[in-house]
């Protein structure tokens, strides 16, 4: 099944007349309309970079450490300030977009068709989780869109009181229409986007990452899911890690079949398998310069049955060996985006085989879900000299009880006990049942690791 065509008009990203493109063609199914100048992606090639190479569009590449200081806001200020765009009135958005619920704020339904079937179970949740959980690194530069205008009771007294240097975020629960918002993922209802909305959905597709390893590497590209077993196969433009399958048997290939006939037939690829040793994650900020901003490295750790835990290990001692191996690998992504014109927060998954050999096999052009709590975790070692935080936000994310005694019962911890919780973000589903996405720092991961398991227990 071929990917889904994205068309990129170069000649309206640069504000220039259209790009010359040679006469021979490409060297594979990225191709280009003569009549509408515009290029359309369905396979794998560099044809979109070197098109518009020759203008020397990225700059060199230099990076430097998160300074614990900038916040999100600022990082989007100073890009807009710099481009001379209008930064008053930018308004950041961290909430996703929907294509399986109608009745979700921002549906996507024609141009930007993300993969979030099945619905999540509660909208409720969905509006709050991630913008909150983001809302606490945004500063005060610009406002952040939350629907319900308002933290939950306590969230931001309980903020205030554990991370040091906290700025009080401003939330509105409105966008003008006429504002340039920074958006999480492009969203079809936004009529002014900070990034072109063509190039960051195209940027978000899985179908783009073999396009963007010029030096690095990804897994293969297979023809379908029977030529080589074990395969992944995974929709297109998938979210909260659901429509990837790993396909071994007919039996599996029939699960992922009836998924895509159940989700609507999304795009999908599919490709080799890694035997994972090791699955880091960094996250980084691109200026409109070149230079790029690290804000660090998480890991995700096999469980004693050989699965992957879904938690975010923060190791400090291990941020300096993870830049090192991830860097190239940043370099190739960065250097990209800037080609189309894109900048922003990124965040990029790489999987590293049992010889060290690396593959990048996620790319992910916006703030990603563990940079809040890297960010903590560096703001925590300085003041306390923690090398350690675990950070979860899925699976096991349930506080058996109301928002006020989660509260409650993690400032009597924070004040008795030598590890530190920061609860990002919650949602109150009822008095019995809060839904949190929580960090524990500390000296010891085991311990890291006990206390999340007291705050954040399975659904019931």
């Amino acid at each position: 099944m071929l990917p889904s065509f994205v068309k990129i008009d170069f000649s309206r990203l640069r504000g220039e007349q259209p790009v010359a493109v040679k006469d021979s063609p490409p060297k594979s199914l990225l191709c280009v309309d003569a009549e509408t100048r515009t290029v359309t992606s369905a396979d794998d090639t560099a044809s979109l970079v070197s098109a518009i190479s020759d203008a020397e569009l990225v700059p060199s590449f230099r990076v430097y450490d998160w300074d614990k200081k900038r916040r999100y806001s600022d990082f989007i200020k100073e890009g807009l300030e710099m481009q001379k765009k209008d930064a008053e009135h930018a308004v950041m958005l961290f909430e996703s977009p929907s294509s399986s619920d109608p009745e979700a704020v921002f549906y996507n339904c024609s141009a930007f068709r993300f993969h979030d079937y099945p619905i999540a179970k509660s909208s409720k949740a969905k509006h709050l989780l991630g913008p909150l959980r983001y809302g606490l690194m945004n500063g005060t530069a610009l406002p952040t869109y939350l629907k319900t205008g308002q933290a939950p009771t306590g969230l931001l007294e309980h903020w205030e009181n554990i991370v040091p240097g906290f700025e009080t975020p401003r939330f509105v629960a409105e966008i003008a229409e006429d504002a340039p918002v920074y958006a999480y993922l492009p969203c079809e209802s936004i009529k002014k986007h900070v990034n072109d909305g063509h190039v960051h959905f195209h940027l978000a597709g899985k179908d783009a990452i073999h396009l963007m390893c010029k030096s690095s590497k990804t897994t293969n590209l297979l023809p379908n899911t029977k030529v080589h077993r074990p395969c992944i196969a995974k929709t297109t433009h998938s979210m909260a890690s659901k429509g990837i399958f790993i396909i071994r048997n007919d039996e599996d290939e029939r699960g992922f079949e009836a998924y895509l006939e159940e989700s609507g037939h999304p795009a999908f690829v599919v490709t080799t398998l890694v035997d994972i040793d090791r699955n880091a994650a960094c996250h980084f900020f691109i200026h409109p310069t070149g230079e790029v901003t690290w804000f660090g490295s998480n890991e995700n750790h096999r469980r004693e049955d050989g699965s992957w835990s879904m938690d975010s290990y923060l190791i400090m001692k291990d941020q300096d060996v993870l830049k090192e191996i991830q860097l190239p690998f940043v370099k190739d992504v960065a250097e990209y985006c800037l080609s189309l014109g894109f900048w922003g927060f990124c965040g990029i998954d790489v999987l590293f085989d049992a010889i060290g050999q690396g593959y990048l096999v996620d790319v992910n052009p916006r703030v990603t879900g563990s940079c809040p709590s890297l960010m903590v975790a560096q703001l925590f070692q300085d003041k306390y000299g923690f090398e350690y935080g675990l950070f979860r936000r899925n699976g096991d994310n349930c506080y058996y009880g109301s928002e006020a005694q989660l509260f409650a019962q993690v400032a009597e911890h924070n004040a008795t006990q030598a590890t530190k919780v920061v609860v990002f973000s919650c949602c109150e589903i009822d008095d019995q049942n809060t839904k949190v996405n929580i960090g524990v720092y500390g000296d010891d991961i085991e311990e890291c690791k006990k206390v999340v398991n007291q705050f954040a227990k399975a659904n019931r």
